[in-house]
């Protein structure tokens, strides 16, 4: 059965205050996908030598675009035999599920009912990466994160400045003064995100951006590698911390390193180079899955893998490490943590420093679930471990 030509209208959007995109700019393009952001050899696609920036999930493993994806316009799930299984509207979310694959279809519905081209779909599912695929949608309907960099990078220095206008907002609302000059972190920028004065004080934000609100939210993410040097001691010590409550909490730990002066048990207690917690456990799990390791290591995939024991949705467990990211963004001087859905435009506002909550916001909700995985590629010769959280 052939596919209906496709037609998307914009319309402009009504809201009770200025849009917070109409006032930043459209500070990238939207792109559509492409063969080049897939794995070389799917579809009958020719492996290339060129570098690709890939989207698509390989194994459903550690994925770094949990998010998905939205639906440039409006769109159709169709099934294997072109056969329309229901119709997306525009900013639907999809996510393309591994392994992932590329089948080329003939697009018709125009006048005259001739083809008019070839496209590829690609498998998606419409509840999660890691989720069984729905149907097929063509690529080239699904927006692509702009500009040359990562999607993170390129999406985060839009969000900042759209918070900043909503946070003004927030303050005429409350009556509470501000300077109308502002700081945000240039792409790829380890700085603040956000730094604005507000009633005669400085004010720092860590903003986050999703497509969708429900998924986990990388809080942030720190570099793991088996010898550190002096910029990535503090991110060890945090690793190591993290770890300790999962060796407290969780009943299989526990009995692995219930012997201090056993193999693992020496390991987490020693100090400098390939020692500590999270090192202890990373080893543990690799002398049973050799897949399991540090970016860099033989037969690891490029980003390093973790075990899958990294995943809490007990309590008590929640807590404790609800207690630690509170220390994290109070140690990295930030007074607010800011979650902006980008599909609904809407801002959350939490206070992550009791001494200094200006804008008298809700503090930072108890966690539903948190795991620590992957995130992106690597770094500077190790894994990136992105803490990774559900409210």
């Amino acid at each position: 059965m052939s596919l209906r030509k496709y037609l998307h209208q914009v319309r402009p959007r009504e809201e009770s205050y200025v849009n917070h995109v109409d006032r930043i700019g459209n500070l990238f393009i939207a792109e559509k996908f492409g063969m080049a952001n897939f794995p070389n050899g799917v579809g009958g696609d020719k492996p290339q030598k060129d570098e690709r920036t890939i989207y698509a999930p390989v194994d459903g493993q550690d994925y770094a675009y949990p998010e998905g994806f939205p639906t440039l316009k409006k769109t159709d799930l169709v099934d294997k035999n072109g056969e329309v299984i229901k119709s997306l509207s525009a900013g639907t979310t999809v996510w393309f599920t591994a392994p992932a694959t590329l089948h080329k279809r003939q697009i018709s519905g125009i006048p005259g009912g001739k083809v008019s081209a070839t496209t590829w779909f690609a498998k998606v599912s419409l509840k999660g990466h890691d989720k069984p695929f729905d149907g097929y949608v063509p690529i080239s309907n699904i927006k692509k994160p702009g500009g040359k960099s990562q999607k993170r990078v390129a999406a985060g220095t839009k969000t900042q400045q759209e918070c900043a206008a909503y946070i003004k907002e927030l303050c005429d609302k409350k009556g509470i003064e501000y300077a109308s000059e502002f700081t945000v972190a240039p792409s790829g920028s380890t700085i603040p995100d956000l730094v604005m004065t507000i009633d005669g004080k400085r004010i720092q934000f860590e903003i986050k951006g999703t497509n969708a609100r429900a998924n986990e939210i990388t809080f942030f993410d720190i570099t793991a590698r088996r010898s550190q040097n002096k910029k990535s001691q503090a991110g060890k010590a945090e690793l190591d911390k993290t770890a300790e409550l999962y060796i407290q909490s969780v009943p299989e730990l526990r009995s692995v390193f219930s012997k201090k002066n056993g193999v693992w048990g020496k390991l987490r207690s020693k100090r400098g180079d390939e020692g500590g917690a999270f090192h202890a456990i990373m080893e543990y799990y690799k002398s049973l899955d050799p897949k399991i390791g540090y970016a860099g290591d033989e037969g690891v995939v490029k980003s390093g893998k973790l075990p899958a024991i990294f995943k809490a949705t007990s309590r008590g467990l929640l807590r404790n490490i609800h207690d630690l990211i509170l220390q994290h963004f109070t140690k990295g001087g930030d007074d607010y943590f800011v979650i902006h859905d980008r599909s609904s435009d809407n801002f959350e506002v939490y206070n992550v420093n009791k001494k200094n909550d200006i804008l008298k916001m809700p503090t930072l909700p108890q966690f539903k679930q948190f795991r620590l995985s992957t995130y992106g590629g690597p770094s500077a010769a190790g894994t990136r471990v992105g803490y990774k959280i559900k409210l």
